[in-house]
């Protein structure tokens, strides 16, 4: 049974807008460029694509310089302390794109390497505009920190184990962490964001 402090957020395929730029990036092309195999495999992803998220709101506690207190967790990080002190409430949250990605993605690598390349880059994209998506409906009238995720920094991917099961990401997005703590389905994203309005500061 879902735990009552965890809320959802899902969404079609069309409602999310891919960010142009990360994509350009990804792609290695000019900001705005496509052609007709980046249209196609744009059109078949979507069709893959199965957005959810699940998030929490909880207090953030700071019992020394450079470490972290969560309701699932301790965290020792100096990028993730100097990213949310002094906030004292944070949005911990998991997006994913769905199996079905994954699967699509591994019948691409054998079939066609110029498709696969494209789609991955797509698909990633897609995982992070979504993320910036849930952020904002998150957000609503809050001022919040930018989010910040597992491995960016000195902050350890360990932190997924602990972050997952406090989402009951498992049952809730089908998320599941193999080797090195990397999460299944590949295009997923967690990631922790403070909220620093005053009154809760």
């Amino acid at each position: 049974m879902k735990h009552p402090d965890i809320f959802m957020i899902n969404a079609a395929a069309d409602e999310i807008e891919l960010d142009s730029h990360e994509l350009a990036q990804r792609l290695q092309t000019a900001r705005g460029y496509s052609d007709d195999m980046i249209v196609s495999c744009k059109h078949k992803l979507m069709q893959q694509l199965s957005y959810k998220c699940a998030y929490i709101r909880i207090p953030v506690g700071y019992p020394e310089e450079n470490v972290l207190l969560f309701d699932f967790a301790q965290i020792n990080s100096r990028n993730l302390y100097k990213n949310l002190h002094p906030c004292r409430e944070a949005f911990v949250f998991a997006v994913t794109c769905g199996s079905a990605v994954d699967r699509y993605l591994a019948r691409l690598k054998i079939t066609s390497q110029a498709e696969y390349f494209i789609t991955d880059a797509l698909a990633s994209t897609a995982a992070d505009s979504f993320c910036g998506y849930v952020a904002d409906k998150m957000k609503t009238d809050l001022s919040c920190c930018p989010r910040f995720s597992p491995g960016y920094g000195d902050l350890s991917l360990t932190v997924q184990q602990p972050l997952l099961e406090r989402l009951d990401a498992r049952d809730l997005l089908g998320i599941t962490l193999g080797a090195g703590y990397l999460m299944s389905p590949m295009k997923s994203i967690t990631a922790i964001m403070g909220i620093k309005n005053e009154e809760n500061n």
